[in-house]
């Protein structure tokens, strides 16, 4: 909540191991008054920086938009059957979602 004294949450993103050196980013969002300044480009570095000192060799997410940023950002479709199990199979087919990857 924004108000007197406090900053705005203006992006997050959050990194889940899902074992066997995967990764997934999950909840990624700038808020639309910050978009285009370079937060979800710091996102992503600091992602992919936890990811590598916690030994992650892979990160995967899932996009029903923005696939450009996360293309720029060296994320390319998934092949059938990579990503990890149990997050592919809680996606909702009717949201039409792309799943990306990322080697690190």
């Amino acid at each position: 909540m924004a108000g007197r004294g406090r900053t705005p949450v203006r992006g997050c993103v959050a990194l889940s191991d899902e074992g066997d050196g995967a990764a997934v980013l999950y909840n990624f969002c700038v808020a639309r008054g910050s978009q285009g300044r370079g937060l979800g480009a710091a996102l992503l570095r600091a992602a992919f920086a936890e990811a590598r000192g916690r030994s992650m060799r892979e990160v995967f997410t899932a996009t029903t938009s923005g696939a450009d940023l996360f293309r720029r950002y060296g994320f390319v479709p998934a092949a059938p059957g990579c990503a990890p199990a149990a997050w592919a199979g809680a996606l909702d087919p009717a949201r039409g979602s792309e799943v990306l990857s990322r080697r690190l």
